[in-house]
């Protein structure tokens, strides 16, 4: 049972180590180890409620985690697209389309641009047109 036991804190340690596993989650994966533990030595009123709470906790944690990875990914998408545009993120809709029709006159493949610059301006100003009716509703 000892030889499990640091098993498992071996397999955690590589799991936090190679960015499998976030800190917030150790938590309730200790907490489901010990309660699996209590289990397994006879202690069922203890260790399956542990284990039922470990499972709730760590699924409400990976969700809000996921969760802000995700609101990160955008935001920071949203700081390059302003980047690329050379808006802040004060302008409105009027100005971003106007930057816009500035950079691709001077980028558009027919007057000797490349179709990867205006794919991403196009790209850019989507999302940020987007980001704005999206933060008006």
């Amino acid at each position: 049972m000892t030889f499990l036991a640091i098993l498992a804190f071996l397999a955690l340690g590589w799991a936090v180590w190679k960015g499998k596993l976030q800190k917030q989650q150790l938590l309730p994966i200790l907490l489901g180890l010990a309660g699996a533990f209590l289990a397994a030595r006879g202690s069922l009123w203890i260790g399956l409620p542990a284990i039922g709470v470990a499972v709730l906790w760590y699924r409400g944690l990976s969700l809000r985690l996921l969760g802000s990875r995700a609101k990160q990914d955008n935001a920071s998408d949203i700081d390059a697209a302003r980047f690329l545009l050379g808006v802040s993120r004060f302008d409105d809709a009027e100005r971003i389309r106007e930057r816009h029709r500035a950079l691709i006159a001077q980028d558009h493949p027919d007057t000797g641009g490349s179709a990867e610059r205006a794919a991403a301006l196009n790209k850019a100003r989507d999302l940020l047109l987007d980001d704005l009716n999206n933060k008006r509703l």
